[in-house]
């Protein structure tokens, strides 16, 4: 692959903010195993969905670190497939809360990239044991919601809002535990997608019968309750009435990601991503009266906007290219770091100027376009 300047330049960037986040092997609640954090001197620990992102990134740089960064997480599962949200230095751990369920498809990139089957025979036990734990506490009628442990704490919203990984989005002003989250379900395809390729390089072939079921389950209610039929749109649904929220995110987008979208839905999303979007990913539309520069109800972050974009560009939409050029673009031309988000309309970084996931997903756009 022939790289241009820009494209040189901000691998390197990335190598080096990434290899400068990475613990030590001793020392910590989660050696011996190496891990990264999401930002040293913002970020004192490792994080869930972080971890997994982190490991994406490390597949195709150092796949022994990816999965040390799979594996040192994992330490902390519960016996019932738990996964907690963060791990501190301190040996403080968050466990009132999850987070978005990234890491089968994160383990699924690491075999792809070195075809290591005793990783996978490790794994496999305890992402299945994490796919019950979302069946068992997540998943009403068919679907999946995110929520928290501490049901009877002040913080309670605050931290299903922050199991969502979505923070302070406008897509949860007006609730979220009463929706199926529109990307949390087409993750939840990615991770039986996952399973059955486990399944199947481990010969588990009544496994992958259930896994293949459980998939076209949830892929059909996504294309019969998250898309409207009106508003021509994949969103968030009221999992009482149905209702699907008029909030438009990147989030919107997964079921291009995962490839679940007819031809003709898929051109409805283009026009939401040239017109609403205006060829940029930022976390919520620019039409919308919420927009504005606070964490998620605005700026671009580029793990979600990384997804939004190669759905469109899965379905061969020219606005794809236009998209990742933009955000490049944006990462470049801001020389003080990589950011954990940018304005996305001038372009300036946002909040830890090192951030891990962030040079993951510039290394997406990339390398694995």
């Amino acid at each position: 692959m022939e790289l241009n300047k820009r494209d040189k330049e901000l691998l390197e960037r990335t190598r080096k903010i990434f290899e400068g986040n990475i613990y030590p092997s001793e020392g910590y609640l989660w050696s011996p195993y190496r891990c990264v954090t999401p930002g040293r001197q913002w970020f004192n620990g490792i994080w869930n969905w972080d971890s997994a992102f982190h490991a994406v990134g490390l597949a195709g740089m150092d796949t022994e670190l990816a999965k040390e960064s799979v594996r040192g997480f994992f330490k902390f599962q519960h016996d019932d497939g738990f996964l907690p949200d963060c791990i501190g230095e301190g040996g403080s751990i968050v466990d009132t809360l999850s987070k978005p369920p990234v890491f089968a498809w994160a383990c699924e990139v690491i075999y792809n990239a070195d075809k290591d089957i005793e990783f996978i025979k490790e794994m496999y036990p305890k992402l299945k044991r994490n796919a019950d734990w979302w069946y068992n506490n997540r998943c009403y009628n068919g679907l999946f919601f995110y929520d928290a442990e501490d049901k009877k704490s002040e913080d309670y919203i605050l931290h299903v809002k922050f199991e969502s990984g979505w923070d302070n989005s406008v897509r949860w002003d007006k609730g979220i535990t009463e929706y199926w989250a529109i990307d949390l379900n087409c993750f939840m395809v990615m991770f039986m997608r996952a399973m059955n390729h486990f399944a199947h390089s481990l010969g588990l072939k009544e496994d992958c019968i259930i896994w293949e079921e459980k998939e076209r389950g949830v892929t059909d209610l996504i294309n019969s309750r998250l898309w409207d039929d009106e508003k021509n749109l994949y969103g968030d649904a009221n999992k009482f009435t149905g209702e699907i929220s008029a909030v438009l995110t990147p989030a919107n987008f997964m079921p291009l990601f995962i490839g679940i979208a007819s031809k003709k839905q898929a051109a409805h999303m283009e026009n939401f991503a040239k017109n609403n979007f205006k060829e940029k990913m930022p976390t919520v539309s620019f039409d919308n009266p919420e927009y504005s520069t606070d964490y998620w109800r605005g700026p671009t972050w580029l793990n979600v906007a990384y997804f939004a974009a190669k759905g469109l560009k899965n379905y061969g939409f020219e606005v794809a290219d236009k998209i990742k050029e933009n955000i490049l673009n944006m990462c470049y031309n801001e020389k003080r770091g990589i950011f954990e988000n940018y304005n996305s309309e001038t372009g300036e970084g946002l909040c830890c100027d090192h951030f891990s996931w962030s040079c993951v997903f510039i290394r997406e756009f990339i390398l694995n376009w």
